[in-house]
């Protein structure tokens, strides 16, 4: 019998953030991405936990960014409610 086990790496797509400025890389005015980049612990090729995580603002241009906290990120992001007009 044999077990097959490793890790997957993942990104996952967070969405646009209300930070518009411009890239300190590409010199481009640009509305800042959210993206979280990680690592699954996967058993039989099939993911099973999150082992690591870390979350980036990035240049939807250039991909040039910086890491930050998920409190900082989550606050950062544009929500998707907007208020009823009744």
């Amino acid at each position: 019998m044999f077990i097959v086990w490793g890790s997957r790496g993942f990104e996952k797509d967070l969405g646009e953030t209300v930070v518009r400025c411009t890239c300190g890389n590409c010199n481009n005015d640009v509305v800042m991405e959210a993206k979280q980049v990680g690592r699954k612990f996967t058993l039989f090729w099939i993911p099973l936990f999150t082992t690591s995580s870390a979350y980036y603002m990035l240049c939807p241009i250039c991909h040039h960014g910086k890491e930050m906290t998920k409190a900082m990120i989550e606050q950062y992001l544009v929500s998707d409610t907007e208020p009823s007009a009744e």
